[in-house]
C-alpha cells in the first residue's frame, strides 16, 4: 500500500465525537435554511408548476395524479398548491405512480 501524498491524523475518540456532532448540527441548520424563503418564513406549500419541475412530470401526469387522489392539492382561487411533503412522498410511496 502506497501512502505518498497522504497525511494521517490521530484524533482522540472524544474529539471525534465532538466533530461529528458539530457536523450533524451544521447539516441540520443547512436543511432548515433550504426550507426557508427569502423573507424567513418556512415553506410548506409549493405551486403546481414547482411540484411538476421537482418531480420531472408534465401537466397531464400531474392532472392524472390529482384526479386519482394520488397527491393532495389545495386550490386557492385560481392557483393550485402542493404540500412540500408530497414531493418526498411521490418518490417514496409505491402507490403514487
Amino acid at each position: 500500500m502506497e501512502l505518498q501524498g497522504v497525511t494521517l491524523f490521530m484524533i482522540p475518540a472524544e474529539e471525534l465525537a465532538v466533530l461529528r456532532s458539530s457536523q450533524q448540527e451544521i447539516l441540520l441548520q443547512l436543511k432548515q435554511l433550504n426550507n426557508k424563503t427569502t423573507n424567513g418564513l418556512s415553506v410548506e406549500y409549493i405551486t403546481a408548476k414547482e411540484f411538476m419541475k421537482a418531480v420531472y412530470i408534465g401537466r397531464t401526469k400531474f392532472d392524472q395524479l390529482v384526479n386519482n387522489n394520488k397527491i393532495k392539492v389545495i386550490k386557492k382561487r385560481r392557483k393550485i398548491y402542493v404540500s412540500v411533503n408530497e414531493v418526498q412522498r411521490f418518490f417514496k410511496d409505491p402507490n403514487v405512480k
